[in-house]
């Protein structure tokens, strides 16, 4: 019958309203058997319709009575949610703040990253301009650096052979020479050095002493001599070297070549070396412009530097001592 299919219906439709609401389901289940009895007794769908109604009025009713003492909680509820949606809001709204805030500070940092990137790049530029630019300057300095020693040796050259004409004298007694100091050399040397008879006289161009003059306990200054003639000049030297003593009223004098200031100073580091050796009665000389000689075991050594002359005597001194 179509009167019992739609009972059926409203039946499933009053138990699941009764499961979700969880209240009178007891009551509906009632009202909905005594509907169904009612249209089976009846035969009438509009008895049936009136049941249903009455039903859900029961429903509605079981449903107002079962809400009714809850009331207050909820309302309870529905304040609490609203403050918590509240103080959510307000957090929200000063989280916003807050993240706007780092926003803008991040922002202000990519900014200056960005202007620190860019100084970074100009500077990497710069500084591969200077490089390039210090390669070619110390290339330039390299040549340059080569030259000046050049023009150093060169210039030191010839002044040396601007002196060729000149001898030193040494420890000759200050006074000795009188006021007229070429004279007294030209009449002195040839005797000092037994040199008479000479095919022509010694001719001295300038003669004077060094530096200002010392205490009477001082060594006396050394003499400078220029000769007119570089050949009378050799002549000297050589009988100087030849002679091995050659006094001057019982002092001891010494002839040196003259030789420019640089050579004069590169000489004078080996003062010390050829000093030890004549205490071990080595042979040695300077060579020009400024080489330690010496020979030792039959065999020649030469020198440049004063460090390493020292160093060969040192092992010629262990020598003699084991």
């Amino acid at each position: 019958m179509p009167g019992v299919g739609k009972a059926s219906k409203e039946k499933s439709k009053s138990s699941t309203q009764s499961k979700l609401t969880g209240f009178g389901s007891q009551v509906v289940e009632q009202l909905t058997a005594n509907a169904n009895k009612a249209a089976s007794a009846t035969g009438t769908e509009t008895s049936l319709a009136d049941n249903m109604e009455r039903a859900a009025a029961g429903e509605k009713e079981a449903n107002v009575t079962r809400t009714a003492p809850d009331q207050p909680r909820t309302d309870e509820l529905y304040v609490f949610k609203e403050e918590i949606l509240g103080e959510i809001r307000k957090l929200g709204s000063e989280f916003s703040g807050r993240f706007d805030g780092v926003m803008k500070a991040i922002e202000d940092t990519q900014k200056q990253m960005t202007e620190c990137t860019e100084r970074m790049d100009e500077a990497e530029m710069r500084l591969s301009s200077v490089e390039d630019q210090q390669s070619d300057m110390k290339a330039e300095v390299e040549r340059l650096g080569k030259r000046n020693k050049h023009l150093e040796e060169k210039l030191v050259d010839l002044e040396t052979r601007s002196r060729l004409n000149n001898l030193r004298l040494v420890n000759l007694p200050e006074g000795a020479e009188g006021s007229d100091t070429c004279a007294f050399l030209e009449g002195w040397l040839p005797e000092a050095l037994d040199l008479i008879p000479l095919r022509h006289p010694l001719a001295i161009e300038r003669a004077h002493r060094i530096g200002p003059k010392r205490g009477l306990d001082a060594s006396p200054r050394t003499v400078i001599m220029k000769f007119l003639n570089y050949r009378q000049k050799e002549t000297v030297s050589r009988a100087a070297r030849s002679k091995k003593e050659i006094l001057y009223k019982n002092h001891r004098v010494r002839f040196y070549n003259d030789v420019a200031t640089e050579v004069h100073k590169q000489r004078k580091q080996f003062d010390n070396a050829r000093q030890q050796l004549r205490q071990l009665g080595l042979r040695h000389g300077i060579l020009p412009p400024a080489t330690l000689v010496l020979t030792y075991k039959e065999e020649v050594h030469r020198f440049t530097a004063a460090a390493e002359a020292q160093n060969f005597i040192m092992k010629i001194q262990e020598e003699h001592t084991e």
